[in-house]
């Protein structure tokens, strides 16, 4: 679970800041990317622990406005193939349109839900977290990931 936490973190930072680096106060800048992933976690419904690999397929327009404010709408589209160490097969989809509306300083929150859909008899399940992210006074932008949770989907 904590590799899936860095690859995210790596993500989102990296986009989030080249973004808002890249715009002036009247333009809206489109990036279209493919990152990759990899990483582990654990099956909360038999304990396997899964390892992934695939792409996430990224696109975000971000506009600057005259009042010092960002307006940012993103969708991604992760595609991921898993082999477990019990022996098991998954499949991963994940698709989420989020629109981020802030000031330097804000912290905005958004829910993260990832799905590992078993390709047998294991279970399928989800992994879930909050995203927490700022654009300090110089424009860093950084994201904290809490609240890690996990269910079983049957």
């Amino acid at each position: 679970m904590l590799n899936l936490k860095r690859v995210v973190v790596v993500m989102l930072s990296g986009s989030l800041a080249a973004l808002l680096l890249a715009v002036n106060a009247s333009a809206a800048v489109t990036t279209n990317i493919d990152i990759p992933l990899a990483g582990a976690v654990s099956n909360p419904c038999n304990g396997e622990t899964v390892f992934f690999t695939g792409i996430d397929h990224f696109t975000a327009s971000v506009t600057l406005d005259n009042a010092g404010g960002f307006h940012m709408a993103f969708h991604d589209n992760i595609h991921v193939t898993a082999a477990g160490d019990q022996g098991n097969s998954y499949v991963g989809n994940q698709e989420d349109n989020a629109t981020i509306n802030g000031r330097l300083g804000l912290v905005q929150t958004e829910p993260f839900t990832f799905t590992e859909i078993s390709k047998g008899s294991a279970p399928n399940f989800q992994e879930h977290a909050l995203f927490h992210i700022t654009v300090n006074a110089n424009g860093t932008v950084t994201v904290l990931i809490d609240n890690f949770t996990a269910s079983c989907r049957g």
